[in-house]
């Protein structure tokens, strides 16, 4: 990464830390762009090259991730049973430190109360799942419809996870709680709705 990069990365951090940073103290819908600028310690100019609105910088982290599931699958190897990629993915994925884990609850607990990025949180996650179904089906030799459920169970365990992380007082790990999960589907007895 280059100087320019590392400098545009250092801003974007400031701008994306005050929004957040705001957003706890006021609430998300009082923080103001100008705000935002003031505590980042840039012009409001600045805000604005990188970010479009509050809903841009609040989202962020997740922008900046898309894409990142699919890669993780893809790097994994390609005689590698798919179903096992895809545990091994989810895993890869959940398993991050405190501080990412502490990010992540925070922004979490924006996106709880602040209905305009939670609103537009789906387009991000409906991109992601495309990115990770063609990912798959590069692989799986499988038709679309399998290969479409595949993506969506694996971000359904991926979420189902963060939500045992915030909702529960269990301490698992994310990546333990989706370990468990997919265990849980594989096992007999799942719960997985059945027409007989």
């Amino acid at each position: 990464m280059g100087l320019r990069e590392k400098k545009a990365r250092k801003v974007r951090e400031a701008i994306y830390e005050a929004m957040l940073t705001l957003a706890e103290r006021d609430g998300y819908e009082a923080a103001t762009l100008e705000q935002v600028a003031e505590r980042a310690e840039v012009a409001i100019s600045t805000v604005y090259r990188y970010f479009a609105n509050k809903d841009a910088i609040l989202l962020d982290p997740i922008e900046r991730g898309v894409g990142a599931l699919a890669a993780q699958f893809r790097a994994r190897p390609e005689d590698e049973d798919v179903v096992v990629s895809l545990g091994r993915t989810v895993h890869a994925a959940l398993d991050v430190g405190p501080e990412h884990m502490t990010r992540t609850r925070r922004l979490r607990a924006q996106l709880d109360r602040a209905p305009g990025p939670r609103a537009r949180l789906w387009d991000v996650v409906q991109r992601e799942r495309v990115l990770l179904e063609d990912a798959i089906a590069e692989r799986s030799g499988r038709d679309q419809l399998w290969n479409a459920a595949a993506a969506h169970l694996t971000l359904m365990i991926i979420a189902m996870a963060y939500d045992h992380d915030r909702d529960s007082l269990d301490a698992t790990p994310p990546a333990d709680h989706a370990d468990r999960i997919m265990t849980m589907l594989h096992g007999t007895g799942a719960p997985l709705p059945a027409r007989r």
